[in-house]
């Protein structure tokens, strides 16, 4: 069956299942690096938030025979009835930085893939990555649900770049805590079957508490260098994926181009696409508090 036919089954389902008061359509999303997925929205006649289902990945599963129509449609039901929201979001205040700035967050991405995206959205030049901006709801509320911030709400704002970038210099660290794991730690957490496990290359794992856009931890104040301190050395910070980055001590930046290819490989096979973010590898040098390009 073509993906065609497969989304307009599965619409047409949902939409009979989730009854009259429910609007379901089918629309295409750009997600981070220009990855297009195909996206189920189903919308409540008295909720003006509206759940997004992602069917790609149940089309794949279709069609490898994971799964059968019948069990893509249930799951997919599923995802729908823990997504749906149960109030509505007051977007009034939205209009006024005074109420948001507080919750003002960054993020990184990767500048020559979101190209398109970059030209409509404020951001910031940070080597071959971009600095970006999103409005972070309180976890209580929604979860980890963001709004990305445009170049529309700045001039309603009627604020700089400047002052959303210290807004949200301060804001991030505080909001999205920095966590530091051993990579032994973190393999010990994903099969704790495996009992504790010894790692020879002392490498960590540098992320935030929820894990979500945590490379972006790399730019908090002293972090890198209050780390690099405490094990007498400087680093190699190796983009695992836009949720974290890898640390590598090293005394010297001679082992740039091996650690690139493994990242370009890594990249190429493990990472979702829209994950990605640089096949570049950085040089976090404690001697002058700098990160550079390698």
């Amino acid at each position: 069956m073509e993906f065609t036919s497969f989304k307009a089954i599965v619409r047409d389902e949902v939409e009979r299942r989730t009854g009259d008061a429910c609007y379901v359509r089918l629309n295409d999303i750009i997600k981070n690096n220009g990855v297009k997925l195909c996206g189920l929205t189903v919308t409540q006649e008295d909720c003006n938030i509206s759940p997004t289902i992602y069917l790609d990945e149940y089309y794949e599963a279709y069609e490898s025979g994971k799964a059968t129509l019948e069990e893509v449609i249930n799951d997919v039901m599923s995802a729908y009835r823990h997504s749906k929201a149960t109030h509505n979001i007051e977007m009034k205040y939205f209009f006024d930085y005074g109420t948001v700035r507080k919750r003002i967050v960054y993020k990184l991405i990767n500048t020559e893939k979101n190209k398109e995206l970059l030209s409509d959205v404020p951001h910031i030049d940070f080597h071959d990555l971009s600095i970006v901006f999103q409005f972070l709801f309180d976890e209580d509320y929604l979860g980890s649900a963001t709004i990305l911030i445009h170049n529309a709400h700045l001039k309603i704002w009627g604020i700089t770049l400047e002052e959303l970038y210290s807004d949200a210099k301060r804001n991030t660290p505080v909001l999205n805590k920095y966590e530091i794991k051993s990579m032994s730690d973190v393999i010990s957490e994903i099969m704790p079957q495996q009992g504790s496990v010894r790692n020879e290359i002392p490498l960590y794992v540098l992320s935030n508490k929820s894990r979500l856009q945590g490379a972006a931890c790399i730019l908090y104040p002293d972090l890198l260098k209050n780390f690099s301190a405490a094990i007498d050395s400087s680093l190699y910070i190796i983009p695992s994926s836009i949720h974290e980055v890898l640390l590598l001590p090293t005394d010297e930046n001679d082992e740039a181009e091996s650690i690139k290819q493994m990242v370009k490989e890594v990249n190429d096979t493990q990472v979702e696409a829209e994950e990605v973010l640089s096949y570049s590898v950085y040089f976090y040098n404690n001697a002058d508090d700098k990160i550079y390009v390698c």
